[in-house]
């Protein structure tokens, strides 16, 4: 996207004859990047001194800080505390990109600014100030994790005093909040991420040449930020939705397929796969338990009752802990391609089908969850060769998990033992 792009009516300055907005608008705006966070550059040593607590001489903030702090915010992934209201901010960017998209010659770093600005209007001073306090409390609990480097901890401490109201200086408006800037375009470009993917992986399904004009609108408003337009084509389609029904049909079975080699790294963290024990133990016996020639209405009703469980235990923070993993996963240049890509497919299949693909790594999943650490492993074999499971046996590795920087692995944790306090686990049962 140039600078000033045309027109919607305007020539298309590709020389096609074809008016902008029918030719390159929609390729323009989805290659184009956001614009980076305006601020000066600095001196690591001279941020470090300041400690976050005031701005630079000049009313600027150091670079260097604010360009760490959103690497390790796009590493860590969308975690609570760490993004604004994944389904509010989705929905706001939805709406007002498909409105500012209409408007004549505006440019890309205007219509950045005024999405920018629309949701801080959406968001209200009240509700970004208790935004800002979490991201002090997550920051301030990651800067104090093992492993992270010096600078980290010094980024990551001056960001969590910034966050908070007593520490910001005189005058600051919270839509000139550095630390709110930078959270918003981590998480706009997460969204052009995940907006583009999916275009993509319908685009392929669609042979233009053949659509008919209704679908060929769809697909166009899609492109334009009316994700919802194409989503409702797509359900009134009965082979296109026939086809997009198939291609996730077999993803799942290549991910299922993938889960019972022996290879397969676990898809859940420790603390994950003891909560899922817990609170499915008790359904998953009685199925079991079954007779065999049990009849089938009694069958279907175990296997409904475990996957009520199922659904019942894939909480918000579950799944975005887990998926955020797995996209992780899917970009680490580390891992060779086919796993990469086994972490792509397993990502979204999990999300289109949490309860039944987590049920079916429960079940099929060669590989255990590991420790993160010697001493998590110690625990982890401590607690499986118990006999019964109560809150007080889990206390021990509650109290390791908070010490080892993971509040909320602990608070899992702590959440088995409310649950175990009315539902204790009796392991011998299994192994009798």
């Amino acid at each position: 996207m140039s600078q000033k792009k045309p027109g919607r009516n305007d020539p298309c300055p590709c020389g096609s004859g074809k008016k902008y907005k029918v030719c390159h608008a929609a390729q323009d705006r989805a290659s184009a990047p956001p614009p980076s966070v305006p601020v000066h550059r600095h001196q690591e040593a001279s941020f470090l001194a300041t400690k976050g607590r005031q701005r630079q001489a000049d009313g600027s903030y150091p670079m260097f800080a604010l360009e760490r702090f959103g690497q390790l915010l796009a590493e860590w992934g969308p975690e609570p505390r760490l993004r604004f209201k994944p389904d509010a901010f989705d929905g706001f960017v939805n709406t007002h990109l498909a409105r500012l998209t209409d408007e004549e010659a505006t440019d890309a770093a205007s219509m950045y600014q005024a999405l920018f600005m629309g949701w801080m209007r959406e968001l209200g001073a009240e509700q970004a100030g208790i935004f800002l306090t979490g991201l002090a409390l997550e920051t301030l609990n990651r800067s104090q994790q093992p492993g992270q480097s010096r600078e980290d901890q010094g980024v990551l401490g001056a960001v969590s005093r910034l966050s908070l109201k007593a520490n910001r200086p005189k005058g600051l408006r919270l839509e000139d909040h550095p630390i709110i800037k930078v959270v918003f375009d981590v998480q706009f470009r997460e969204w052009r991420a995940r907006h583009k993917e999916w275009l993509e992986k319908h685009e392929a399904l669609l042979d233009e040449s053949k659509l008919t004009e209704q679908a060929r609108e769809a697909l166009k408003q899609a492109r334009e930020g009316n994700v919802d337009a194409l989503m409702n084509f797509v359900k009134e389609d009965p082979e296109l939705a026939e086809r997009i029904a198939r291609e996730a049909k077999e993803r799942a079975g290549r991910v299922e397929a993938k889960l019972r080699e022996a290879s397969t790294p676990p898809v859940f963290a420790p603390e994950e796969e003891l909560w899922l024990t817990c609170v499915l133990w008790e359904p998953m016996q009685a199925l079991k338990g079954l007779p065999p020639g049990s009849e089938p209405a009694v069958r279907r009703e175990a296997v409904t009752a475990l996957l009520r469980g199922v659904k019942g235990a894939l909480d918000e923070d579950f799944l975005a802990g887990m998926l955020g993993r797995m996209r992780e996963k899917a970009q680490d240049a580390s891992l060779d391609e086919a796993l990469r890509a086994w972490y792509t497919d397993a990502s979204i299949a999990f999300e289109a089908e949490p309860a039944r693909m987590a049920l079916a790594a429960l079940l099929t999943a060669r590989q255990e969850a590991a420790g993160r650490s010697a001493e998590e492993m110690v625990a982890l074999a401590d607690l499986k060769a118990l006999t019964t499971w109560t809150p007080e046996s889990f206390e021990p590795y509650r109290t390791l998990l908070v010490q080892m920087g993971l509040p909320a692995s602990a608070e899992r944790i702590a959440r088995c033992q409310e649950w175990l306090k009315t539902h204790p686990v009796a392991l011998r049962a299994a192994a009798e």
